[in-house]
């Protein structure tokens, strides 16, 4: 009886320690292949939303593909940034974290840039009708209050699903 006592808390315990000791699989940084493919469902919502013809997912896709490469170049150095910001954060460098702010801000800017410059090509290639559609769903990207309602309504649509 006292080996019973003993012995399934013991199991119990250690079944429990090894739960708890097993590490998650690291995460990666997102292979190309997978951002391409964001790009294609990007591409692909844009083409059912808007009904664009053949010639008009072509240049999109030829327009969508040059401003991501041209955001890529900066990527790296976008990440260098954000993790010295960390690191002035964790070690109370005001007077870095100024610097690396206003940097890092040139940087997204310059992002920023890149994609709106990438949208203005894309409108110009609609037609009056699609520019019509296009322009409800700019109003409601450049809006940050209805993003934030929209967020909030998936958000809660995808806890209801559960």
């Amino acid at each position: 009886m006292k080996f019973r006592t003993l012995f399934l808390p013991a199991v119990l315990g250690v079944g429990m320690l090894a739960a708890q000791t097993t590490t998650p699989p690291a995460r990666t940084a997102p292979p190309e292949h997978s951002q391409r493919g964001g790009r294609q469902m990007m591409l692909q919502k844009l083409t059912s939303d808007l009904n664009l013809t053949p010639d008009q997912q072509a240049k999109a896709k030829q327009i969508f593909d040059q401003s991501w490469q041209q955001r890529k170049a900066i990527a790296p150095k976008l990440k260098e940034e954000r993790g010295a910001i960390l690191a002035a954060i964790k070690s109370d460098n005001v007077t870095q974290i100024d610097r690396l702010i206003q940097q890092n801000s040139q940087l997204n800017a310059q992002a920023a840039e890149i994609h709106a410059k990438a949208m203005a090509q894309f409108y110009a290639i609609l037609n009056p009708q699609q520019k019509a559609k296009m322009d409800q769903k700019l109003a409601h990207f450049m809006n940050p209050m209805a993003r934030a309602r929209h967020a909030g309504q998936s958000q809660q649509t995808s806890r209801s699903r559960s």
